[in-house]
């Protein structure tokens, strides 16, 4: 078969294969219009209820930036819930990050809107990308996302990801109920500079009603990332499947190994409950489905420094404290702990270093739920020296995730053409 005609090159993505008859085209991210302004005060203001905006991209490069901290890289993501809902209390773990040193210097938003954007960037001194529809004007609804960086932006866009028809309203027959399945999802991409360094970031919040179309965010994601022209890159968001989960494994060994951390669906069964189940206490949130973890395992072989090569991984407590997963394991493991406890649950929440919450169930208890759906993934020349999930706030129904690295090797890469042979669905 020989190679498609390419399409024009996309800035920080490389060529993409041509729309040609037979093509799949779902697999094909579309750039939206990005449009830079002079200042937070020229940002369009929605009047809509959810204040999300019109799809461009918004791009503001603050004149007041603050310094970055380095040397290194620190990277946060955080899904902040609706637009900031739990807005005092978001306010309050921002100004505790800056009093105490620990402010990152990019962050990644999820749920956020053009208000909270503006008032957290020029609160905190950061540039800004936003990019969000409200679904007016016959365009689909997208969830608003954000980078803030105190690194230089160079460039800034949002590629969304293409699907069907026909695969949403299939989606939404079985569902029984459509939920956020008409919404379209994709990935705000930013070009910075690092400490001398090109370095990409796409942030992301895929689908979570249905495993294929989650599946089919991943596998357009891995697209923009094998075809980038920019050797490091970071991949951030809620993924709405639990990362932690890699495979299936033994009934047996499920029951044997119960206080290892959890990354097969039987441990996950025996520990939590139906991994069918999307939210709450119980369920994966999609990674039963193999055709995810598939896509998964070819985001990890692209961007393979991960959670379990850093040097140092930790969780985050209430009163400032750390605990590491390996020190929650052996305290479960000792078996002085009651099982169903408040003390138990936290614990299983820090050996899985979950990061997804769930409301008090009939009792009163939060449950554990051993879910990852926050993370981030690096390139080789990025080495991960810390990743910790931060439980000291509760401004979200998510816990925020920072990783820190140290930069090495080129900043750019040779990109070959892909070839004429698609992934099927």
């Amino acid at each position: 078969m020989k190679v498609p005609e390419l399409l024009e090159h996309l800035p920080g993505v490389g060529p993409l294969l041509a729309r040609m008859p037979g093509a799949h085209e779902e697999h094909l991210p579309r750039r939206e219009p990005s449009v830079t302004f002079p200042d937070f005060e020229a940002v369009p203001r929605p009047t809509t209820e959810r204040e999300l905006g019109d799809g461009r991209t918004y791009i503001v490069r603050n004149t007041s930036v603050r310094p970055t901290r380095g040397p290194g890289l620190t990277v946060m993501s955080y899904n902040i819930l609706l637009g900031g809902q739990r807005r005092e209390a978001l306010l309050a773990y921002f100004d505790e990050l800056e009093a105490h040193g620990r402010m990152p210097d990019v962050i990644g938003l999820q749920e956020a809107n053009v208000p909270i954007t503006v008032l957290l960037a020029t609160r905190y001194g950061f540039h800004m990308a936003y990019q969000g529809h409200d679904g007016i004007g016959g365009g689909r609804l997208v969830n608003g996302k954000a980078f803030l960086t105190r690194h230089p932006m160079v460039d800034a866009a949002h590629f969304t990801y293409v699907i069907p028809d026909a695969v949403r309203e299939e989606a939404i027959r079985r569902r029984g109920d459509p939920c956020e399945l008409p919404e379209d999802r994709g990935a705000l991409y930013v070009r910075l500079e690092v400490e001398g360094h090109p370095m990409v970031f796409y942030n992301v919040h895929h689908a979570l009603g249905d495993s294929g179309i989650n599946a089919r965010n991943l596998r357009q994601l891995n697209a923009l990332l094998h075809h980038r022209e920019v050797a490091h890159a970071v991949v951030l968001g809620d993924f709405n499947a639990n990362t932690a989960i890699k495979r299936g494994g033994s009934w047996l060994m499920a029951h044997l190994m119960t206080y290892d951390d959890t990354d097969t669906i039987e441990e996950y069964a025996v520990r939590y409950g139906d991994p069918h189940a999307s939210v709450g206490d119980k369920g994966v949130g999609n990674i039963a489905d193999p055709r995810l973890r598939h896509e998964l395992h070819a985001l990890e072989l692209e961007l393979p420094e991960t959670i379990a090569h850093a040097t140092l991984a930790q969780v985050r407590l209430h009163d400032g404290t750390v605990m590491t997963p390996k020190q929650a394991c052996t305290e479960l493991r000792a078996g002085k702990v009651p099982r169903g406890s408040e003390h138990w649950l936290r614990l299983q929440d820090i050996a899985d270093s979950a990061t997804l919450t769930s409301l008090p169930d009939e009792r009163g208890v939060i449950p554990a739920t051993g879910k990852r759906f926050d993370n981030l993934y690096a390139s080789p020349g990025l080495v991960p020296v810390l990743f910790e999930v931060d439980r000291s706030t509760e401004s979200s129904d998510h816990q925020p995730v920072v990783a820190h690295y140290t930069v090495r090797g080129p900043g750019t890469r040779e990109v070959k053409p892909p070839s004429g042979n698609s992934k099927q669905s």
